[in-house]
């Protein structure tokens, strides 16, 4: 590998080196999901399956060879978490390879699958990729799942046409310098912290800061909930007649899309401010283009959408929106959130209702998801994209995904928090919508259809602080919004969905052994990460 060009420095001021060849640094997002997964190491909200049908025959042996040439040129899917607050890494030296494992399952194929991909990852010991092959009464599916701190969408298409390329024998042309995950690391870390970044947290602290209500849809959940995903394709001559829309309306087709929707959430929840989460490709460094790695971004694009408004309105004023958001798109979502002041779990529940995803998937050249070749002597097979389940913990994630077979709409209520019936009725009313912005975008919006305040969807309640002491809980207080920057913490607060990450705790740590006069372990904040009970740990439960 190149040696670090001469205007980069070789260290980070604590004297660890910012790339190795086997290691390179977390970025802000990247320290955001380590955090989450040492707060809760089952979850499997950062987990991205990519289950493909599988008709013909694959040779399993050519499989592991084909998956372990993906390892070899993809090193960071075999890698792990490393280090210790201020200076944890992604490292994959004597990482051992991609596993691939065939199971047998008398279950349905959905249920196999989600069974399958719901398992977590140890962050800690890796890998972080894994390949399954699982077979049915009547079906095979290719499950290649990924942990969401190596990889995004964009990487799925690259990783799937290596694979198809290994599997064939063919050279796997990627790029090989690990310097490309590490200026990304280090830009978001600058955006986040420096002067780099002021006029973008300038302008997410003046988009966000004041007004935000939630979205509360008529929820009809089962009892007990469960999650619930519903798949639909547009038909064609839709699809035609709101393409042919958009360029009349001079916006694009994702926009003239996301219109239908946020004009859906006005007519379902009555509001007239709606926020909805938009992912960004991040890749903005022309190296970031054609590597593998986690870039994605996520952006709150909020928009409003009254009674008085068309259909060309909406797009119109939505398409500004989003230019103005993806210009200032490169601050990571932890510190836009900071910005604006939107800091714990309470701003959790106002602003993580919804997000809108689309996903091209038929933009590199020569690979489609639906109809996929893995050939090779004696050994023919055709693989095609299913349905993709994970969402990135919002109680409503819609994906768009196009491909070779048309443009898909998924619908996903992956805590079961809204009912099948709610989500049956947003697919048939954004269809609905979708055409009358295709044969008439002057009609004013959709009417409310329903009373929003029946059935909300509500938080959980917050838990009871722990029984500590008053003045020793009004001096941790002191101290959490000292080292956090914010006011108004309260007993039940977690430390880290407050916008606490791993350098603030190691500084939160130092103030309190310093002020109480005790040691005290960082690993305690990880696993008492509220208030109370973190303080009760500290100082002992009151007599």
């Amino acid at each position: 590998m190149n040696s670090t060009p001469n205007n980069t420095p070789n260290t980070t001021p604590n004297n660890t080196p910012l790339t190795t060849s086997h290691s390179v640094s977390l970025s802000v997002g990247q320290e955001a999901m380590k955090v989450a997964w040492q707060i809760d190491p089952r979850q499997w909200t950062n987990i991205i399956p990519v289950p493909l049908a599988v008709d013909g025959d694959l040779d399993p042996g050519r499989l592991r060879h084909a998956v372990d040439r993906l390892g070899t040129a993809f090193p960071q899917l075999r890698g792990r978490v490393t280090g210790s607050p201020g200076s944890h890494r992604l490292d994959w030296g004597d990482a051992p390879p991609i596993p691939v494992t065939e199971i047998t399952s008398h279950l349905a194929r959905d249920e196999a699958v989600r069974l399958a991909w719901q398992t977590p990852f140890d962050l800690g010991a890796g890998p972080l990729a894994r390949v399954q092959l699982l077979t049915g009464p009547d079906w095979k599916v290719l499950l290649l799942t990924l942990h969401h701190i190596v990889a995004d969408g964009a990487s799925v298409l690259l990783l799937l046409d290596a694979l198809r390329r290994a599997y064939a024998g063919e050279p796997v042309d990627v790029p090989d310098d690990p310097r490309a995950l590490q200026a990304h690391a280090l830009r978001s870390v600058r955006l986040a912290e420096d002067t780099d970044g002021e006029r973008h947290r300038a302008y997410w602290a003046a988009e966000l800061g004041t007004g935000i209500t939630p979205l509360t849809l008529p929820a009809i959940p089962a009892d007990p909930p469960r999650p619930t995903m519903l798949s639909d394709v547009l038909p064609d001559d839709l699809v035609s007649g709101l393409r042919h829309r958009a360029e009349t309306s001079g916006v694009s087709y994702v926009t003239t899309l996301m219109a239908g929707y946020y004009a859906l959430l006005r007519r379902h929840t009555g509001a007239s401010d709606v926020l909805s989460f938009l992912p960004f490709h991040g890749r903005t460094l022309e190296e970031t283009r054609q590597q593998v790695g986690y870039f994605v971004n996520l952006l709150p694009v909020r928009a409003r959408v009254s009674a008085t408004d068309t259909y060309t309105d909406v797009m119109r004023r939505l398409r500004g929106r989003v230019k103005s958001a993806l210009a200032h798109g490169d601050l990571p979502l932890p510190t836009i959130m900071r910005s604006a002041g939107l800091v714990g779990p309470q701003a959790r529940e106002l602003t993580h209702r919804s997000i809108f995803q689309y996903w091209h998937a038929g933009l590199r050249d020569g690979l489609d998801v639906m109809d996929l070749r893995l050939d090779a002597p004696g050994s023919h097979a055709v693989l095609s994209l299913q349905d993709i389940e994970s969402t990135a913990g919002f109680t409503l994630a819609v994906m768009v995904r196009e491909d070779s077979a048309g443009t898909h709409v998924l619908w996903k209520d992956p805590a079961g928090a809204l009912g099948e019936p709610l989500l049956k009725a947003l697919a048939t009313d954004y269809q609905d919508i979708l055409w009358t912005v295709a044969d008439d975008p002057g009609t004013p919006v959709a009417e409310i259809l329903s009373n929003p305040a029946s059935g909300a969807v509500s938080g959980t309640g917050p838990a009871d602080p722990a029984h500590t002491d008053d003045d020793a809980l009004a001096t941790m207080t002191g101290l959490w919004q000292d080292v956090l920057g914010i006011d108004d913490v309260r007993p039940q607060d977690s430390f880290f969905e407050l916008g606490g990450h791993s350098l603030l705790a190691e500084s939160l740590i130092i103030e309190v052994s310093r002020r109480f006069g005790r040691e005290v372990d960082l690993s305690v904040l990880f696993s008492l990460p509220r208030l109370a009970e973190f303080t009760e740990h500290v100082v002992g439960p009151r007599p």
